[in-house]
């Protein structure tokens, strides 16, 4: 392998785009070369080669990503597109051509049997494979171990997400806001041992024929509201909630972390991230402030002054990437890999399990249950 990795970045202006721009991650990133851009449109490929600031040959400017995989030989592909309908074929033909890396927009998949052949063609070719959950990489989160480390919160008891609870409220949310908390969920709380979920439209359990096609690519979803829980490893319950047109989507959007001790509210893509209060949630005879919390830890005086926002989000992006390079050069798991986006879809599917069979499942989930019960 040379110093310097070749990567190829994969959009689709006709279907999802470019995503959240993570393509411009790789621009300019030490030991990272853009070689080759693929986009489905014309107008979109000549833009992505500006973006990069490569001429348009036969060997940089593609229309078609199987001609670009076996004609380049990347050694990292970036699977951009927001709609995800193909994610899986582009990230199995990835690591079949032999890339050593696949960077990749959330959501991950579009089911467990596609994620599952994702890890397996992965597996075979060594292939390492990063998920664009760039809330994961903010420093602000390895402050926040650090303050539950050190006992802050005393026990860990409950972990509480809910999604945007916009328009897209109930399904779509779970989908599409759902990676990040419920990656944050699991990464404070441990895998999920069980999943209870009720999953309603109009105020009624969903049945299969409440189901349809997701926007964006997604798989069959249903509901305008999903209430969800799970049994977390390290004793700890996690909680999902969506409920469409429930409120402001960005105060919505959050983790809270209750412990026995204190409170950490975590708002992803926000400058601060995350807030401690030292009192547990039900503590309201006296006032406790929230304090926000900073990269060096507790900063009372932390504000967004100043700040902006999509750089700072930027820069978790490009620690994501980084995260990609070292597991590719160390031979691990990146930080939310394959199996981080394994068990998110995994959840996904529970939740819809769980409320369509009336029973709570558990983990390792048989997936031929699956398959009959969820119509993706």
């Amino acid at each position: 392998m040379s110093d310097s990795l070749r990567v190829a970045v994969i959009g689709s202006t006709s279907s999802g785009g470019w995503g959240h721009n993570i393509d411009e991650l790789f621009i300019k990133t030490p030991g990272l070369r853009t070689v080759a851009v693929c986009d489905d449109t014309k107008s979109g490929l000549i833009e992505a080669l500006n973006r990069h600031q490569l001429p348009e040959t036969k060997d940089t400017a593609f229309l078609n990503w199987h001609n670009m995989l076996k004609e380049i030989k990347p050694d990292i592909v970036a699977i951009c597109s927001r709609h995800i309908q193909q994610h899986a074929n582009i990230a199995i033909a990835s690591a079949e051509a032999g890339v050593c890396g696949i960077f990749i927009e959330k959501p991950f998949v579009r089911s467990v049997s596609e994620a599952d052949a994702v890890v397996s063609a992965c597996e075979n070719s060594n292939t390492k494979l990063n998920l664009a959950l760039v809330n994961r990489y903010c420093p602000t989160i390895a402050v926040v171990c650090e303050l539950i480390a050190d006992g802050k919160l005393g026990r860990l008891i409950e972990i509480r997400a809910r999604g945007k609870e916009d328009v897209r409220g109930g399904g779509e949310d779970l989908w599409v806001l759902g990676p990040h908390v419920l990656d944050l969920m699991v990464y404070f709380g441990g895998a999920p041992q069980w999943c209870s979920a009720t999953v309603t439209k109009e105020g009624k359990p969903v049945a299969l024929n409440d189901f349809s096609p997701g926007p964006e690519g997604l798989p069959m979803i249903a509901g305008d509201s999903i209430t969800a829980s799970f049994g977390l490893a390290n004793g700890s319950t996690g909680f999902f909630a969506s409920t469409r047109e429930a409120g402001l989507k960005q105060p919505n959007f959050g983790i809270p972390l209750l412990g026995t001790k204190g409170e950490i509210h975590i708002r992803p893509d926000f400058i601060p991230q995350a807030y401690f209060r030292a009192a547990p949630a039900w503590r309201m005879n006296r006032t406790y402030p929230w304090i926000p919390i900073g990269n060096e830890g507790l900063s009372p005086d932390l504000t967004d002054q100043g700040i902006n926002r999509s750089e700072v989000r930027a820069s978790w992006g490009r620690l994501a990437v980084a995260d990609l390079v070292d597991a590719i050069q160390s031979d691990r798991e990146p930080e939310t890999g394959m199996f981080t986006g394994l068990t998110l879809t995994e959840m996904n599917e529970a939740i819809y399990a769980s409320s369509l069979t009336g029973e709570r499942l558990h983990w390792p989930l048989d997936r031929s249950e699956l398959r009959a019960v969820v119509p993706f």
